[in-house]
């Protein structure tokens, strides 16, 4: 098989097991990714609220903290509580009057509708719009804004959500996660104990599928919590595998210790550890199924890996190229002297 013909056949190889890798690769239980969709006019707000409530954010351009916080935090909110309620989740950014440029008509902008129609005093404001708004409803009726404390240009973050969850009927955001996945692959390295030898290559290859796994992974829950799962089997070839139970025990006691202190996300933080940490203190027992998954996950990556070292072994075209114009130059042609035939001039 021709060079070229070889690294054709390997770059096909890599799509392919890349592709099998996404499609099985694990997924945070019970996460969620809904949308916080941009409403640019009020005609957007009047027909969703035609059959949904509403949550809306308002802010300037140039100040959307308030609005990520919120829209992170549903990103993680249990798919259960929001089927649970037709709710539409929405921001707007003000923007002041001004022509258009393509056909320089007049944009009324946004800022004047926020401060009329829905009633913000100030911005980043939220509001909630209930359902059931036709052509001829008028906003008051249907509108209500957070007046919670604002301190130094900053809305009160606990302030917010326990106002939202008591218009939606929810908490927004951070629920406990687990990847189911890689509990299994936690249960397999803690089985092996403070191994050696053979074994204890096979708990690097179980932490380095893990660490692959979560590389090329940005989407929240399962970025921050692959990285719990990446520390957990660093600490515990550095501390040795009772770490982990270690550490849970140190944990309960702070909380138990400090829950009266704790603010919500801190209580979350410190649960979130512990379910993590207690994957491999009290790990689960594997099927059959469990233990075919890891061997199935370890084979994809240990070929990706491998096809990916002679892809990049394997001359390249360019290389090729240069082979065969050295085949053909390699035998030298000799150079014959060209004598001129030349006849005597006639006097």
């Amino acid at each position: 098989m021709a060079p070229k013909q070889r690294r054709c056949f390997l770059v096909c190889g890599i799509v392919a097991l890349v592709c099998i890798l996404i499609e099985k690769s694990p997924t945070a239980s019970a996460a969620i990714i809904p949308r916080c969709d941009q409403f640019s006019e009020e005609y957007d707000i009047r027909n969703a609220a035609r059959d949904q409530d509403v949550l809306l954010i308002v802010h300037e351009s140039d100040d959307a903290d308030l609005r990520r916080n919120l829209c992170n935090k549903l990103t993680t909110t249990p798919r259960a509580r929001l089927e649970a309620k037709d709710l539409r989740f929405a921001y707007m950014e003000l923007t002041d009057g001004h022509e258009e440029t393509d056909n320089g008509e007049w944009n009324p902008g946004t800022r004047g509708f926020a401060t009329t129609s829905l009633g913000a005093k100030m911005f980043p404001a939220l509001v909630y719009i209930s359902k059931g708004m036709d052509g001829k409803s008028k906003y008051k009726e249907h509108t209500t804004s957070y007046s919670g404390s604002v301190e130094s240009d900053a809305i009160d973050m606990a302030s917010v959500e326990k106002w939202i969850e008591s218009k939606i009927g929810f908490r927004l955001g951070n629920d406990i996660y687990n990847i189911v996945f890689f509990d299994s692959v936690a249960s397999l390295f803690m089985s092996y104990g403070d191994a050696k030898g053979l074994n204890k290559l096979k708990q690097r290859g179980l932490a380095l599928m893990v660490r692959f796994s979560t590389l090329f992974s940005f989407k929240e829950p399962f970025s921050s919590i692959g990285a719990m799962y990446n520390r957990a089997f660093k600490m515990s070839f550095e501390h040795g595998v009772s770490y982990c139970e270690e550490q849970v025990g140190k944990l309960e006691k702070k909380l138990e210790k400090h829950q009266s202190n704790l603010s919500s996300d801190k209580k979350h933080e410190f649960q979130q550890k512990l379910a993590i940490l207690k994957s491999f203190s009290d790990p689960k027992e594997l099927s059959p199924e469990d233990v075919r998954q890891i061997l199935i996950h370890g084979v994809l990556h240990i070929g990706l890996i491998l096809a990916t070292l002679l892809l990049l072994i394997l001359p390249s075209e360019e290389n090729d190229g240069d082979e065969e114009e050295e085949a053909v130059n390699a035998v030298p042609v000799e150079a014959k002297v060209v004598v001129e035939d030349v006849k005597p001039k006639k006097e």
